[in-house]
């Protein structure tokens, strides 16, 4: 069940935006090691290589970033490189490419880091059916690349901004204790939406569970006692076709014990907030 729009692609027009942006804060036009260095035009080929094994995410950004020079071969998004292997070749001149190379280089970096994690973990759990989610801890202004990078790695994009589900945790019922009404109410004013409650006690489960709510995030509930939680939903008269969702505390050291049967998904901050970038390098010839 995928409840969510998904990032399979990045937009050419959104990476070319934000690429000029990126330029502006490094002050491109102004470098002026590279300006004062180099005063002829001379062409060089650069080629984008992998230092460490990693799935790789980002031809878009080098399309967009590099559209002066000429593309001589790219891989495609999720390709797995060794390291040492070459992920894309191009030629150009040398001022153009020194001047660009490290804000495309970080953005390369940080999205080939989720898509490796990503999908590293998601090789855990293909065999229990159970999906990886994200969820909105990303970078400000990079929402749509990280998303993106986990979709390469194989994982499932949560929501991806606040207008597309409900989510109602403890802090939005406060003043009013009164969940069924909540979500009654939720589901009224926003029909076709996914109607998400959060819950980290039985007690608020089985209130949960009498709502309209068409999925339950059971938040840092201890692996030890999730498989009774988890068959007690599905025993439940409305839990048979709701999604199950668990959250809190996961991580890649203990993911494998909350691989539990009846859960549809496992959602982890940590693919996008907690990232260690890939090295790659630019190697002029």
């Amino acid at each position: 069940m995928i409840r969510h729009r998904q990032i399979t692609k990045l937009n050419p027009k959104l990476v070319e935006k934000k690429l000029q942006e990126f330029f502006n804060e490094d002050n491109i036009a102004e470098d002026i090691t590279t300006n004062t260095m180099l005063k002829d035009k001379k062409t060089v080929e650069a080629h984008f290589v992998a230092k460490e094994d990693m799935v790789f995410a980002g031809k878009e950004i080098i399309n967009q970033g590099f559209k002066e020079c000429f593309i001589i071969s790219i891989k495609n998004d999720g390709v797995y490189f060794k390291a040492g292997e070459v992920i894309a070749e191009l030629s150009g001149q040398t001022e153009v490419i020194l001047k660009k190379e490290r804000v495309v280089l970080n953005l390369l970096q940080r999205l080939s880091g989720i898509a490796t994690k990503t999908n590293t973990l998601v090789k855990k759990l293909k065999k229990f059916n159970i999906q990886l989610l994200d969820t909105r801890k990303t970078t400000p202004g990079l929402r749509e690349f990280e998303k993106f990078a986990v979709s390469v790695g194989g994982g499932i994009n949560h929501r991806f901004s606040l207008k597309e589900a409900v989510m109602i945790k403890d802090n939005h019922l406060m003043g009013s204790s009164n969940l069924k009404e909540a979500v009654n109410n939720a589901a009224k004013h926003n029909p076709g939406k996914d109607i998400q409650v959060e819950v980290d006690t039985r007690e608020q489960l089985e209130e949960a569970l009498e709502t309209q709510a068409t999925s339950i995030l059971l938040d840092n509930f201890s692996p030890t006692n999730l498989e009774n939680i988890v068959k007690y939903i599905r025993s439940h008269k409305n839990g048979a076709n709701i999604y199950i969702e668990l959250s809190g505390g996961i991580n890649a050291e203990n993911i494998d014990s909350y691989c539990i049967e009846g859960v549809n998904g496992i959602s982890m901050g940590a693919l996008t907030h907690n990232i260690k970038s890939k090295d790659i390098s630019l190697d002029l010839k």
